[in-house]
């Protein structure tokens, strides 16, 4: 019997639009690590979707180390459930074939023709059950979330950043079409920093940006371009906010100075009358 609740969820924004593999999140089901690989245009075969299961970190688990597990893949069909495309199968997982999955999964031209796509997203449930463990197990677990986190893009985002995260990819689609890591903690590294980014330029107040931190906006756009986002929208503001910031910084300036002016000006006068009124009282 299937649990009822998925073991992982997995939502791929812009699937249309998608070449390159797509490596999901990390996640943990009977004391094991797991991750899932979609290839949106086929594996070795050009007609239909691939996607597989596979062991995370194989080489770090203790010799000779072997599960087996059934496990079964939803492609959801988000217009209607019940056509919903479902794949299962089992496998003993080990050194040498630490994944298995479906080479055909499911024909692309099903995607649009029976909407398993919604606004370009496809869905996919997890599910996975092993039922007999040799070797020591992961030695990583995964730590708990303290925030509950939310899969936009094929990036995992706190709740508190969904709504920055959507207007980014809705905005500006071509973002993350060609990024090369595949791994789930650089990709979320990765999406904090142009999260971050993105904060910094469209949300905080002109007048607290620093120059440090506009410099670090710079190197965290090299470092996000040469992972492979694209990100000329983004350079573009930046620009923009550099100069307007400076013309900030000049305005602060003058008003610094007139400030000094009025201070010595005020000193002045202070002198002035300490003088009148000793002239008068002698």
């Amino acid at each position: 019997m299937w649990t009822k609740t998925p073991s992982y969820t997995m939502e791929i924004n812009y699937f249309s639009q998608r070449n390159a593999p797509i490596r999901s999140n990390l996640f943990r089901s009977y004391s094991c690590n797991w991750y899932v690989t979609v290839y949106p245009k086929g594996n070795g075969v050009d007609t239909h979707m691939s996607m597989y299961l596979d062991v995370a970190n194989p080489l770090s688990l203790s010799q000779g180390w072997w599960r087996n597990a059934k496990f079964r893949f939803v492609i959801v069909n988000q217009s209607n459930v019940a056509r919903s495309k479902r794949l299962a199968t089992s496998h003993t997982f080990n050194e040498r074939k630490p994944n298995r999955g479906f080479k055909k999964a499911l024909r692309l031209t099903k995607l649009q023709e029976e909407r398993f796509l919604v606004n370009d997203k496809l869905k996919i449930e997890v599910y996975v059950d092993a039922y007999d463990i040799v070797g020591l197990l992961d030695t990583h677990v995964l730590p708990e979330k303290t925030h509950k986190t939310v899969c936009v893009n094929g990036f995992q985002v706190l709740d508190s950043q969904v709504k920055s995260a959507d207007i980014i990819f809705e905005t500006y689609p071509e973002t993350a079409l060609y990024i090369y890591p595949q791994d789930p903690q650089l990709k979320t590294a990765y999406i904090n920093i142009l999260l971050r980014i993105y904060e910094t330029l469209y949300n905080n107040p002109l007048e607290k940006i620093t120059e440090t931190e506009l410099s670090n906006v710079s190197k965290g756009l090299l470092d996000l371009t040469q992972a492979g986002f694209k990100l000329e929208w983004l350079r573009e503001k930046l620009e923009k906010v550099s100069v307007e910031r400076k013309k900030l910084s000049g305005y602060e300036a003058q008003a610094l100075e007139l400030g000094k002016q009025l201070k010595n000006l005020e000193l002045m006068m202070c002198n002035l009358k300490a003088e009148i009124k000793l002239k008068a009282e002698s």
